[in-house]
């Protein structure tokens, strides 16, 4: 039963490394295929800010009422659901 269980999870080890190992040539391969002279990305223009950051809001992009009484709903949702389940 424990070696199947070792088998089991060194299974299931590999197979995650190895879709890591896959999945992430893409990116990297995208990554070098960038020009050097390319202009630099807007993280990098955040970190290089100069000034104080300031509150400002868009109204329009706010959550409505009913966004926020939708987003506590689940939350009172899950916590029954976690504690009588």
């Amino acid at each position: 039963m424990m070696f199947k269980k070792m088998l089991l999870a060194s299974a299931a080890s590999l197979l995650l490394v190895g879709s890591l190992a896959v999945f992430t040539g893409q990116a990297l391969a995208a990554d070098a295929a960038k020009p050097a002279d390319k202009a630099p990305s807007a993280d990098h223009k955040l970190a290089t800010q100069d000034g104080l950051a300031t509150k400002e809001f868009d109204k329009d992009k706010l959550p409505g009422k009913m966004e926020i009484g939708f987003t506590i709903g689940s939350v009172v949702a899950v916590i029954a659901a976690v504690k009588y389940l």
